[in-house]
């Protein structure tokens, strides 16, 4: 695997200096010189030498996210001299490659297609059409445009049947494919530069490219392979959480050869089917699909079949398993507000004693109601939609109250388990200030922001007020786990969780 970090800017003197400031994160360094045209024989070559990595040259227009606007052969012309005064590849679309030739060895050409409209279900035919076109030694690069994630890993399902082709997805929503696409046996894959301190990022030459700083990141200490696992977090949306940060530092940590990305299918029974590969090995199920993800599972956990919502789904042979971690992490939290409760001379301090009031009508309700009743608590259920209240109220076994009745219930712990106050949802908080029941033990699901606007507005009423970051850290520890079979770094996974705050 390859990393090349693409350079593009409006004049040759800056592209140039940042692009030898940043050759030590680059495997190739490939400059586009679309915005600026041939910067001369003299300039050209000065950079190339002085690179002391391989480069690559590229001049691309609007057929494939550039903006070069000059006559073909001015085009043609640059590649030609590009080849010729040491570059190591040069980036041809492939309806010009008959016209530009061959050029001068040790060069070799990249043959590229994009497809900006989305990604066509027949991508043997496109490749194809590719390979039609190409001369010994070339490279086939293909880059489609993922209007889903679903277009995204039907991209690297071909892949997979592919040899040396360079392939993945442009767009923020196949931006996992550019992690993925060298464990399916691309040979590089494209990133952004980083941003140097002090100064703004510089521009990606693509949608959906990653900073290379933020790739490295991710990868396993030597690298990904056609055998390293892929971890995920799976919602929508996704591309909020923290869990890439946090799981990816623990497997980093621990040297694992895993990654972990964000994906946001469009529905879960799709991802999955086409999640096939073996080297997909869980995920992390967030919203919607919480509850989705227990049925479509062959196994389950206690956890999941008492909550009736599964939040972990585990390759087996036999197909995935669904496990619970939010159980087990609500309840861990609980234990500890209800001890920190105690010590401050408050009653009751342990949950069997106590009445909780769950908000919301999703996934994580269900596991904070039966957190609650593994612990021998009372558990109550409000929400908005109040038949979706009821009818968790029935499977997982509690009582529903209406919504509007809840400045008038009397409990001692008040959840949130709705994305209310969250980023993207920053409506709030979740119930009136006046709501809250002075005195009572506050859990927010919500860790993003890690102060809601539902835990300060408790803090002011004299509550014990857990922030949902307490929750957020257990449960992906457990999940780590079950992940990896590997104890996790506790304090590496909470700092990685403060770090990414």
């Amino acid at each position: 695997m390859a990393i090349v970090v693409s350079h593009i800017a409006d004049d040759f003197d800056v592209l140039a200096t940042r692009a030898l400031r940043q050759a030590p994160l680059s495997d190739l360094i490939e400059i586009r010189l679309d915005r600026i045209g041939h910067p001369g024989r003299e300039r050209l070559g000065a950079f190339l030498r002085a690179a002391g990595k391989p480069v690559i040259v590229a001049c691309p227009g609007p057929e494939a996210y550039g903006s070069f606007a000059g006559e073909l052969e001015q085009r043609l012309e640059l590649l030609r001299d590009a080849a010729e005064l040491g570059a190591r590849f040069v980036d041809v679309d492939w309806t010009s490659s008959l016209e530009l030739g061959l050029v001068k060895p040790p060069c070799h050409r990249i043959v590229s297609r994009h497809e900006l409209e989305g990604t066509p279900g027949d991508l043997e035919r496109v490749h194809e059409e590719v390979q039609a076109v190409l001369y010994e030694g070339d490279v086939t690069k293909i880059v489609t445009r993922a209007r889903s994630c679903e277009d995204g890993l039907s991209l690297l399902r071909w892949l997979r049947t592919t040899r040396g082709v360079v392939a993945f997805t442009s767009g923020e929503e196949g931006r996992f494919t550019r992690v993925l696409a060298p464990i399916f046996g691309s040979p590089f894959t494209y990133c952004a530069p980083a941003a140097d301190p002090g100064e703004e990022a510089p521009p990606a030459t693509a949608p959906g490219q990653i900073p290379v700083n933020e790739l490295r990141a991710m990868l396993p200490p030597g690298g990904v392979s056609q055998e390293t696992a892929i971890l995920g977090v799976v919602g929508r949306p996704s591309a909020h959480s923290l869990s890439p940060w946090v799981q990816g530092m623990g497997l980093k940590a621990a040297r694992l050869d895993a990654v972990y990305v964000a994906f946001e299918p469009q529905g879960l029974r799709g991802f999955l089917d086409l999640a096939e590969d073996q080297n997909f090995r869980g995920f992390s199920i967030t919203a919607p699909f919480k509850e989705e993800a227990r049925a479509l599972a062959a196994a389950r956990d206690e956890a999941t079949e008492r909550s009736g919502a599964a939040n972990t789904l585990l390759r087996e042979k036999d197909g995935w398993r669904a496990a619970n971690t939010d159980v087990s992490a609500v309840r861990e939290t609980l234990t500890q507000a209800f001890a920190i409760h105690g010590r401050a001379g408050r009653e009751p301090h342990e949950i069997a004693r106590a009445t909780t009031l769950v908000l919301g009508s999703g996934g994580a309700a269900r596991a904070v109601i039966w957190a609650v009743r593994s612990l021998g608590g009372r558990a109550l259920v409000a929400g908005r939609k109040r038949e979706r209240a009821e009818r968790i109220a029935r499977e997982v076994g509690c009582e529903t109250v209406p919504w509007a009745e809840i400045p008038r219930l009397a409990y001692d712990v008040l959840v949130n388990a709705t994305p209310v106050g969250s980023v993207g949802h920053e409506e709030g908080p979740v119930v009136p200030p006046d709501w809250i029941r002075p005195g009572a033990i506050v859990l927010d699901a919500v860790y993003r922001p890690i102060r809601t606007k539902f835990l300060l507005a408790a803090h002011e009423r004299g509550c014990t007020a857990v922030p949902g970051g307490e929750w957020f850290v257990r449960q992906a520890m457990h999940q780590f786990r079950l992940f990896t079979r590997h104890d996790p770094d506790e304090g590496l996974m909470r700092k990685a969780f403060e770090h990414a705050l």
